[in-house]
């Protein structure tokens, strides 16, 4: 059953879980006759979560700059899952409550300019050694130029629904399936729901930066981004971890830092971990997390940004 049917079957019978089985090749079934908690469906699921009408994939955390990490191991490679990759990748973001929270380190206006950079720059153009296949066909990750597209297509502002002082994983995916909802759904794209000012979900800053994972949007699965608002977390999450570029200020290093890790896992493992993964290591932005941060060219702009990894290298690179 390949990975999107097998999404499907799992979306018809997540709201159910607790009171009858589906078939045996869903990966789901039942524990016992009493609801299942949140945590019981992930395990019984295969990873898939469903939360108060929402069905979602475990998140996959970027960790702060201070947590521990295992020591990268030579000549390690990214393994492919044979899941889906985005092959043409665009981006559509949502900034949640911006207006309502205040953006006064104009991170809104960072992201935009970001995004709208990154189509066709050495940095991303490291994504375009990976691939999928599907139905015996390889197809190679592409890096087109205008990545965000027109920023009125792609951007959202949304003060009509109330962010929660801390919003859960299943609210975050219900705002990503908001965004889709308002400016269309697209296979290839990452949808990001930028969280605001003082109020992000619970361990930001303290245990994670951001995270990727995986909803359903009408059958279909749409991979999205929680990217709380990074100023808050301070040095935890890359404010002023290096001198910054004259495009952004050393408080905010910690946007394109972190944002640029989560869209290349996006990208290249937009279903967690059925896509580039190496299980010792993580995803193509953790094994090179925190390491080797520099200001990197995006087109006549510059940003900081981490590395990550390569498989024609073996290595953390900038560029390729």
């Amino acid at each position: 059953m390949d990975k999107l049917s097998r999404l499907v079957g799992i979306v018809a019978c997540a709201s159910a879980l607790a009171a009858a089985g589906c078939a045996s090749n869903s990966g789901v079934t039942p524990v016992n006759s009493a609801p299942m908690t949140v945590q019981q469906q992930a395990q019984a699921s295969g990873g898939w979560m469903h939360d108060g009408g929402i069905t979602y994939s475990v998140p996959h955390y970027m960790g702060t700059r201070y947590m521990t990490r295992p020591a990268v191991k030579p000549n390690i490679q990214l393994v492919y899952g044979n899941g889906p990759v985005l092959v043409k990748p665009d981006v559509y973001v949502v900034f949640w409550g911006y207006k309502a929270a205040g953006d006064t380190q104009g991170v809104e206006a960072l992201m935009d300019a970001y995004f709208k950079a990154m189509g066709g720059s050495g940095h991303n153009n490291i994504y375009t050694q990976y691939y999928q296949v599907v139905g015996g066909v390889k197809t190679f990750i592409k890096d087109p130029k205008n990545q965000f597209g027109k920023i009125t297509v792609h951007a959202l502002d949304d003060d009509t629904n109330a962010v929660p002082a801390h919003p859960t994983d299943a609210q975050v995916a219900a705002e990503a399936q908001y965004l889709a909802a308002q400016k269309g759904y697209n296979p290839n794209a990452s949808y990001v729901v930028a969280t605001p000012h003082g109020k992000s979900s619970s361990g930001f800053g303290t245990q994670w930066c951001a995270y990727h994972g995986s909803t359903v949007y009408n059958g279909k699965a749409l991979s999205y981004t929680n990217a709380p608002y990074m100023p808050d977390a301070g040095s935890s999450c890359g404010a002023n971890f290096t001198t910054p570029p004259s495009d952004e200020s050393g408080t905010d290093e910690g946007v394109t830092i972190v944002e640029g890790h989560e869209y290349g896992e996006s990208v290249t493992d937009p279903q967690p971990s059925s896509g580039w993964y190496n299980f010792q290591q993580g995803e193509i932005g953790d094994i090179c997390a925190w390491q080797n941060i520099l200001n990197d060219p995006f087109k006549a702009k510059s940003y900081t940004s981490q590395p990550m990894f390569s498989n024609a290298t073996s290595s953390c690179v900038h560029t390729f």
